[in-house]
């Protein structure tokens, strides 16, 4: 072989090596992109239970507009270990038995006039009262991801934000899930914001009124905790 085609074959060799290196460093590129975004994804929340946490004592007070009973104060008045017992108190008390566990948060018994204080959590207790009913409401249901729909007794629900910022009179909230519940058949709408470990936190209905929209909200201003027994 002569020496000119010595370089032509050794020219043609280099060219191949320099194509397969960038060849591979790409393949490595994408590769290492894959796992970086696999890495920054976030994980999908599938226990829904510190959205309400079971604390007894616990005492929420929400200012309230638009109407005279938005605001309200809310009491967790008894918890067991899958139970609890949450009374809103505003013009009339209502008691509510929540069943809650990691998949969803349900109320299951509901009781207007309440004014004993009584645990609701015995279900021979409750019905033998002869008072409230049971109900089928599911506040929350896991997996806490957006798109995330159910039925209940009386609404379609959806999670419509699990990364919500919201500013409420207490401070600003991060994380926060939004649930938004409709009627069929009706106009209005209600949105239910939930932060990790304290609850409901502000709560937005709107309807319709002569062709405009009119909101009452109620927004929670202080909590309470129990006192220490010893």
């Amino acid at each position: 072989m002569n020496g000119k085609g010595w370089r032509l074959s050794f020219s043609v060799m280099v060219i191949i090596l320099l194509i397969a290196l960038v060849m591979r460093w790409m393949g490595t590129s994408d590769s290492l992109l894959t796992t970086e975004i696999k890495e920054e994804a976030e994980p999908v929340v599938t226990d829904v239970r510190a959205y309400l946490p079971p604390l007894q004592g616990m005492t929420y007070s929400f200012s309230g507009d638009g109407m005279e009973y938005a605001a309200f104060t809310r009491q967790i008045a008894f918890a067991s270990q899958d139970f609890l017992q949450m009374e809103d108190r505003s013009g009339t008390n209502l008691a509510q038995v929540v069943q809650y566990s990691a998949d969803e948060l349900r109320i299951i018994w509901s009781e207007e006039e309440f004014y004993a204080k009584e645990s609701l959590l015995d279900s021979e207790y409750r019905e033998g009262r002869g008072r409230g009913s049971t109900r089928n409401l599911i506040l929350l249901k896991a997996p806490v991801a957006d798109g995330n729909s159910w039925t209940d007794e009386g609404f379609q629900r959806e999670i419509v934000a699990t990364n919500a910022t919201v500013t409420i009179p207490l401070g600003t909230f991060y994380e926060v899930v939004a649930v938004k519940s409709t009627r069929e058949g009706d106009d209005s709408v209600t949105y239910e914001y939930y932060a990790k470990n304290i609850g409901l936190i502000k709560r937005e209905y709107l309807y319709l009124l002569d062709g405009e929209t009119y909101a009452v909200v109620s927004t929670l201003s202080s909590l309470a905790c129990p006192s220490p027994q010893f």
